[in-house]
């Protein structure tokens, strides 16, 4: 037991308790939310630990799919496998009540136990892919660590408080605090997508925080689907410009009103993705459907569920990807996508998206003023091809940090403990 001291705060390391990553043998991983972004994680997470020769138990709304990618990309490997269901309704309240979070533990401990059967091993260490829902509430310390014993960390995938500099920085997180249960004896450390938050939060959770990449799968396995058809035959020469997640409200609202500046002979827009009115306020909701029934024909409304080769066609075909969320703070797993085939982005000037389209130089920031945005779009439209504007290699440095190799060095440091 080792005592250290920093800025009047004293730390307590452990030593005997410390596991090389050849100690870990058996890995739970968790996501309690379905889409192609959450199975994507766990997919190459999964491949990955299981080629490794650890023992994996993905708990999951998306167990049935993860399974069958790994049959399909790890089979020597499935007697080391297993996958169970969780329940997503569970998550569904983002302003959780005490109870709520210590039965979200709960029942994932639960769902362990019965993967620890299956595979006739004990756990040694538990990811969840967010942690996000896990810590929205007032639950003490201790509480936690009785409810939940096993070694943990997870993708603290919405650092909202961080970014918005709600937290007084070089302090230990406050009971209350939404980084509050990092400072549990069995969190092992903390993850991020935004490479920018790091040093604000080991200044507070005084443990290693890892950059994890925002790995996304980009393969096409047919040549051309009925969406990239579609593109072809109506843009004609037109610029097309894509914004992939119309779920994201602010994105198709901003977007709507640019296109009633721009020239429609130039561009061709794709609004794609699944479109939920539930979630929109009645003025949101009235400017999207006023825009649906009445608008100009260079426009392509593809509005359903999308899974990974339908995106990556459209993405294929796309001249520049519009990701503008005014009011989204988070790392967006299109941007791989857009680095992967070379689209220039248009994103919000503030936060993660923003400061990393403005770090590798693979597309243009605006702080959301119309004469801002429609200025931007117009010279991505004429500069989109310039090499010496838009490097490719800058798409391509980008791309390579969200790559399985960099999935490898992260997965190895969190759970080098």
């Amino acid at each position: 037991m080792v005592k250290h001291c920093k800025n009047n705060r004293t730390f307590v390391v452990d030593n005997s308790k410390h596991q090389k990553l050849n100690n870990i043998l058996t890995i739970a991983l968790i996501s309690p939310y379905s889409g192609n972004r959450f199975a994507t994680y766990l997919n190459y997470y999964a491949e990955n630990l299981l080629k490794k020769g650890k023992k994996v138990i993905v708990i999951s709304p998306e167990f049935h799919e993860i399974s069958e990618y790994v049959k399909l990309k790890a089979p020597k490997f499935l007697v080391n496998f297993t996958a169970l269901p969780l329940d997503e309704k569970i998550f569904t309240n983002n302003n959780p009540n005490y109870f709520e979070v210590l039965g979200r533990w709960g029942s994932v401990s639960s769902r362990i136990k019965i993967g620890e059967k299956k595979l006739n091993a004990e756990v040694d260490f538990v990811f969840f892919s967010p942690i996000d829902p896990f810590i929205r509430s007032a639950v003490h310390l201790f509480i936690l660590n009785t409810v939940f014993k096993y070694k943990w960390s997870g993708i603290y995938i919405n650092p909202k408080p961080y970014r918005l500099k709600q937290l007084k920085l070089n302090v230990d997180p406050k009971f209350l605090e939404p980084d509050y249960l990092f400072r549990s004896q069995n969190c092992v450390g903390v993850c991020v997508l935004d490479r920018f938050i790091t040093e604000p939060l080991k200044s507070r959770v005084y443990k290693k925080v890892i950059v994890f990449p925002e790995i996304s799968n980009v393969s096409i396995q047919n040549k051309d689907s009925i969406y990239s058809k579609q593109i072809k035959n109506m843009a004609k020469n037109r610029v097309v410009v894509g914004l992939l997640g119309v779920e994201q409200n602010e994105g198709i609202t901003a977007l709507i009103r640019l296109i009633k500046k721009v020239d429609t002979d130039k561009y061709f827009f794709v609004f794609a993705g699944k479109l939920d009115f539930s979630t929109m306020d009645e003025k949101q909701r009235n400017e999207v459907e006023n825009f649906m029934n009445d608008h100009a024909p260079n426009i392509l409304f593809i509005l359903q569920p999308l899974n990974d080769e339908e995106i990556n066609q459209i993405y294929k075909e796309i001249d520049i990807s519009y990701l503008y969320f005014y009011n989204y703070v988070s790392s967006n797993h299109l941007l791989t996508k857009a680095a992967y085939y070379q689209k220039p982005v248009l994103a919000n000037k503030d936060f993660c998206v923003g400061d990393t389209v403005k770090k590798f130089k693979i597309g243009l920031s605006v702080n959301g003023k119309m004469e801002e945005s429609v200025s931007a779009l117009e010279f991505l439209r004429l500069e989109r091809l310039d090499f010496d504007v838009f490097d490719k290699e800058s798409f391509t440095d980008y791309y390579a940090l969200q790559s399985e190799l960099f999935l490898d060095n992260a997965l190895e440091q969190i759970m080098f403990f």
